[in-house]
């Protein structure tokens, strides 16, 4: 990150302490710690109303539900400026910036991974990435793949077949709590591949 704001990148910094990166920030959101994922639905809201989305939400080109438009709409930033302690032209500011950008990243580490609410906070942060077509292209949020084909942590039950063999993994599924009871729990990494899992997104 520090090789791009050398680079000319610009930086919206969105965190409850000033920080180095703060202070070289275009436009710093100081938020109330935990309200990470009330912005990112305010942005969400910015940018479908004011028609600031790309038009496709995923990498095939298909256009945006207009369902999940409407749904996105309803988080609007005078609401959130009172829950984040972020003022609503910042939040508005930010998102438009974020928005025109392109391309753009949005880059979080252990405060989102590790917090209660985090996989709420990074779906909301990933309709971003999906709305303004920052998904899975240069310059933006690249899907990863793992290096040498090595992996540390299997994405599908297809590797966990390759790594374990297919006996360890039915016995595995079979000792997992409430796996009889509830279907979801049953092959939880079930899918052909990593690519179809998240052409899916």
């Amino acid at each position: 990150m520090v090789d791009c704001v050398k680079r000319g990148s610009k930086l919206i910094v969105i965190d409850p302490c000033w920080t180095w990166f703060s202070s070289r920030a275009e436009k710093f959101l100081q938020l109330r710690p935990g309200t990470d994922a009330a912005l990112a639905l305010a942005m969400v809201n910015v940018i479908i109303s004011e028609g600031l989305y790309d038009g496709s939400s995923s990498r095939s080109g298909r256009p945006a539900s207009p369902n999940w438009l409407r749904r996105g709409g309803r988080v609007p930033a005078e609401r959130v400026a009172a829950i984040t302690w972020v003022p609503a032209e910042d939040i508005v500011a930010a998102a438009r910036m974020y928005a025109r950008a392109k391309p753009a990243a949005v880059h979080w580490g252990v405060p989102i991974d590790m917090a209660p609410e985090g996989t709420t906070v990074a779906q909301a942060i990933t309709c971003l990435w999906a709305l303004t077509g920052n998904l899975d292209v240069p310059g933006g949020n690249v899907i990863a793949k793992p290096a040498f084909d090595v992996t540390t942590y299997p994405f599908s039950t297809q590797e966990l077949h390759e790594l374990y063999g297919e006996a360890f993994v039915k016995r595995l599924n079979e000792k997992r709590i409430g796996a009889q009871e509830f279907a979801m729990l049953r092959n939880f990494r079930a899918g052909r591949n990593r690519t179809a899992r998240w052409s899916r997104c």
